[in-house]
């Protein structure tokens, strides 16, 4: 268990570093890292909040506004890809208005994630520092009761605790739809970081668990993309744009629920053992 803890001391290291190195103005590569990074430390801080919620807290509120910030530029970055893609088979006018009304949202986006790096940057920094610090203080058997498996009881209760908390609600979540279905894939990409954290992770549950969090993403990605042009373009005008648009949206979500669905079927109705 204390390998894994010392994985948490390695996210918070990594984020660090990213924090450090970031340009000025980030390419999408680097965002989307930023972006990762963020939530893998959040949901680290999350879960040992159950065990110490000042120190974890701390942390959360520093870097949830980079976070944000870093997902605002992130969306545009993956929306430009999807539309760029449409132009094998929808090119022309519609498809560059659309363009031009993505690169225009995602240059905001990227003046907001300077504004928020300039002002909070080095004390995400500091606080990530102080985190990493404080959970290798708490594995120091010099400094704190450490039993043989490296890991404090209260420690291993209390990340066990979050894992459950969060098998519960997936388990209890209400029929999956267009309106509740991102919601779903938060609180799998969640438990994925805090089964890594406790050693509990399956292979194969793991292997799950990505493939439902990147299907309701590809969905996701196509539908913010459906519901921007369908705001910007009219019916009549960029019909055959619109109509592309929504029917790769369609087939995304059909294939995101299938895989959601089937990972409720599998796991969510079977308890997990203290301890697994």
């Amino acid at each position: 268990m204390a390998g894994e803890l010392e994985h948490a001391r390695k996210a918070l290291r990594e984020l660090n570093k990213t924090l450090k190195n970031l340009p000025v103005d980030p390419p999408p590569s680097e965002v989307h890292h930023l972006r990762t990074a963020s939530r893998r430390v959040e949901a680290i801080a999350a879960a040992l909040a159950q065990v110490e919620s000042k120190e974890s807290r701390r942390v959360l509120k520093a870097i949830e506004p980079i976070r944000k910030a870093a997902g605002g530029v992130r969306e545009m970055d993956v929306l430009l890809a999807n539309a760029r893609r449409l132009a094998r088979t929808s090119a022309g006018d519609s498809l560059t208005r659309l363009v031009e009304h993505l690169q225009i949202a995602r240059q905001q986006n990227a003046d907001v994630l300077r504004r928020a790096l300039g002002r909070r940057r080095d004390a995400a920094r500091e606080n990530l520092k102080q985190y990493s610090r404080f959970i290798r203080s708490a594995l120091d058997p010099r400094k704190s009761a450490v039993p043989a498996n490296g890991l404090p009881d209260h420690w291993h209760d209390g990340i066990h605790t979050a894992t459950m908390n969060v098998v519960r609600e997936l388990g209890e979540w209400p029929l999956l739809s267009a309106e509740n279905i991102h919601a779903f894939r938060l609180k799998v990409k969640e438990l994925r970081y805090i089964l890594q954290l406790s050693g509990d992770a399956l292979s194969d549950l793991e292997e799950t668990l990505g493939n439902v969090q990147r299907r309701i993403g590809y969905w996701h990605d196509w539908h913010q993309l459906e519901e921007i042009a369908g705001q910007l373009l009219s019916t009549e005008r960029d019909s055959p744009l619109l109509t592309r648009i929504g029917t790769i949206s369609s087939r995304k979500f059909h294939q995101a629920l299938k895989a959601a669905n089937a990972l409720r079927g599998k796991y969510l109705n079977m308890p997990f053992a203290q301890g697994a």
